[in-house]
């Protein structure tokens, strides 16, 4: 289960297309996504409910300043930590948190944030987290599969580039979307999170994979979780070593992967349970630092496409 210490504190020049259109790609085959027919959805935030499966699901979804409908961009699910979902007041007090939005506004990427369930608001991650979703077996990840399809209807999204980012409960999410649909998430990086150990994960494509912990925080758990990517993803088992994206991080690069991926374990030292910002958190011991984790985690993601 993830560190629940902050519970109590939760109730209480546009560069957008000259950025994503030279972004790099380790992974391209040189392919292009067709343009879309310039009808989907312009510059702005939608919320979306729907019922799916018999629960009421909601999404919300941001398209940052000066991008068109036509040019197909990234798109990325920012997947909020246990508790924080499930109503409007929780999920401004996440997106304010994790401050992808206002970096999707300089890199011109789609956000969509959607809402776990159960009282309170958590994902089925697998048997280690969390909450009434796993418990239950709700089917997050059919969920979240769908939605890719369901924005894709209304704005124009590059599906060669879905990437899913997310804080604890979120980061869980984010492995298992990656573990169990390789195909269809480019990259993750999810933070003070794990792999669930009983997933059986797809075979086939090699997928990048970022790791953001605190030293202070599970971090045996995040180990196994960095090794498990390395075995399947067949690495190089000696990793470079670095220390940097921010003092006190050190980041471990195993590369060498199959079809060219990278997995990369970043510990930012003597830190705990946090989404790590230069910003204020609301989280106990959370102050800020100069590891901003929204920033890493989009430098790494963006890296990389679907074949």
């Amino acid at each position: 289960m993830p560190d629940l210490r902050w519970l109590p504190v939760v109730f209480a020049s546009l560069a957008a297309c000259s950025t994503i259109d030279d972004v790099g790609n380790d992974s391209d085959d040189g392919s292009a996504v067709a343009p879309c027919d310039g009808s989907g959805l312009g510059p702005g935030d939608y919320t979306r409910t729907e019922t799916i499966d018999g629960l009421e699901r909601s999404w919300s979804i941001h398209v940052p300043p000066g991008v068109d409908s036509v040019t197909p961009r990234p798109l990325v699910f920012n997947l909020h930590p246990f508790v924080l979902g499930g109503n409007d007041i929780f999920h401004e007090i996440w997106r304010n948190e994790s401050g992808v939005e206002p970096l999707s506004d300089t890199e011109g990427f789609l956000v969509v944030q959607p809402e776990g369930t159960g009282g309170p608001a958590a994902w089925n991650a697998g048997e280690e987290c969390c909450g009434e979703p796993s418990a239950n077996g709700v089917d997050d990840v059919g969920f979240i599969l769908g939605l890719i399809d369901r924005v894709s209807a209304e704005a124009c999204v590059d599906s060669r580039r879905v990437y899913s980012t997310g804080m604890s409960n979120g980061g869980y999410l984010s492995h298992r979307l990656a573990c169990e649909h390789p195909d269809r998430i480019a990259a993750i990086a999810p933070v003070v999170g794990s792999l669930s150990a009983e997933l059986v994960c797809t075979e086939g494509r090699a997928v990048p994979v970022l790791i953001v912990s605190g030293s202070e925080d599970n971090l045996e758990s995040r180990e196994a979780s960095a090794t498990r990517w390395v075995e399947m993803n067949g690495c190089d088992p000696t990793p470079a070593v670095t220390e940097g994206q921010g003092p006190g991080a050190i980041c471990r690069t195993w590369s060498g992967c199959d079809d060219g991926v990278d997995v990369t374990h970043c510990v930012v030292q003597d830190a705990g349970h946090c989404w790590f910002s230069d910003r204020t958190q609301i989280t106990p011991g959370c102050g800020p630092v100069d590891f901003v984790s929204e920033r890493v985690a989009w430098d790494f993601m963006s890296r990389w496409t679907l074949p």
